[in-house]
C-alpha cells in the first residue's frame, strides 16, 4: 500500500520541479541585441564575411539598403551558433539593418565591397626583404596592387598599416621545353634591396614552384583572374605547368628561397578603396 502512495508522490514532485524550472527560464531576462562593431568589409564575390550574432533572441530579420551591392543571409550552424553571411556582388558601400524580432532592437552596419584579393603568407625565407611572417596581399584590380604587412607578435595579428606597397604581375618564361611561371613584384627598395618609402620602384622577379601546382594555379586564376592559358600560349607551349596551396619563390642565379602558402585571410580594414 505504501509503495502505491510513494510512486504518485514522486511523480507530482517531479512535475512541480520541472514547471518551476520552466518558469525560471522564461523569467530570465533576455540580453539586449547588439553587435561588436558597425563596419564590415567583404571582397568581391570570392569569399564570405560573417557577422556573429551572440546575444538577443537569435530571431533576426535583415534589410539591405542596396541589394545590388551585397547579399545577406542568416545562417545557423548545427551547434546552434548564428551569424549573418555577407557576399559582395559589386564594389560599393551600403547599409544592412539587423532587427531582433523578439526584443525589437536594431543595429545598422555599413558594409563596403572591395576588389577581390588573395593573401600569401611567408613561413620560411632567407630573402633579405621578403622575410618570414610577412603577408603579401595581391589585389585583383586594374593596377594590380600589392600590399606587404608584418605581424604584431604581441597581439598575434597583422599590423593595421602596410609596411610597403607595390604592384605585381604573373608571367611565364620558356626554358627549353619547360614552362616556368614567375611572379614579378615591384616595390620601393634601397640599394640593399630593403623596403624604403622614398626609394625608386624596383622590379623583382621570382620563379615559382608548387607542392600542388593545379590547386595553386586554380586559386590564382579564381581570385586574381590570371589567364594561364593565354600566358602559356604566349610562351609558345601547349601544356599548363605542372590541394596544397604552397608556393615557393626563388630568385634565379641566387640561393634565395621563399616558402609560403595562399590563404583567404582578410586584409586589415580601411586599406582598399
Amino acid at each position: 500500500m505504501m509503495n502505491k502512495l510513494i510512486a504518485p508522490f514522486f511523480i507530482i514532485i517531479s512535475l512541480f520541479i520541472t514547471a518551476c524550472n520552466s518558469d525560471n527560464n522564461e523569467n530570465e531576462p533576455m540580453s539586449p541585441f547588439s553587435l561588436e562593431k558597425t563596419y564590415y568589409e567583404v571582397r568581391l564575390w570570392r569569399s564570405i564575411t560573417e557577422i556573429p550574432i551572440t546575444n538577443g533572441s537569435g530571431d533576426i530579420s535583415l534589410s539591405v539598403a542596396d541589394e545590388t551591392i551585397i547579399e545577406a543571409n542568416k545562417v545557423q550552424n548545427e551547434g546552434g551558433s548564428t551569424y549573418v553571411a555577407l557576399q559582395g556582388k559589386q564594389k560599393g558601400t551600403t547599409t544592412l539593418t539587423l532587427t531582433d524580432n523578439v526584443t525589437g532592437d536594431k543595429e545598422t552596419v555599413e558594409v563596403k565591397v572591395t576588389d577581390c584579393y588573395i593573401a600569401y603568407g611567408i613561413a620560411e625565407s632567407n630573402h633579405p626583404t621578403l622575410t618570414s611572417n610577412l603577408m603579401l596581399y595581391l589585389v585583383n584590380n586594374k593596377a594590380r596592387d600589392c600590399y606587404f604587412f608584418t605581424m604584431d607578435n604581441m597581439r598575434h595579428q597583422l599590423n593595421n598599416t602596410p609596411l610597403a606597397e607595390g604592384t605585381y604581375e604573373f608571367f611565364v618564361k620558356q626554358n627549353g621545353e619547360e614552362t616556368v611561371p614567375y611572379l614579378r613584384l615591384s616595390y620601393s627598395a634601397d640599394p640593399s634591396g630593403n623596403f624604403a618609402q622614398n626609394a625608386p620602384m624596383e622590379i623583382h622577379d621570382f620563379a615559382l614552384s608548387f607542392s600542388d601546382s593545379q590547386a595553386v594555379l586554380e586559386i590564382i586564376k579564381s581570385y586574381l583572374d590570371v589567364d594561364w592559358v593565354e600566358l602559356i600560349s604566349n610562351a609558345t607551349t601547349k601544356s599548363v605547368p605542372p590541394r596544397d596551396y604552397t608556393m615557393i619563390l626563388t630568385v634565379p642565379e641566387t640561393d634565395y628561397e621563399i616558402i609560403g602558402a595562399f590563404a583567404t585571410a582578410s586584409i586589415p580594414e580601411y586599406i582598399l578603396n
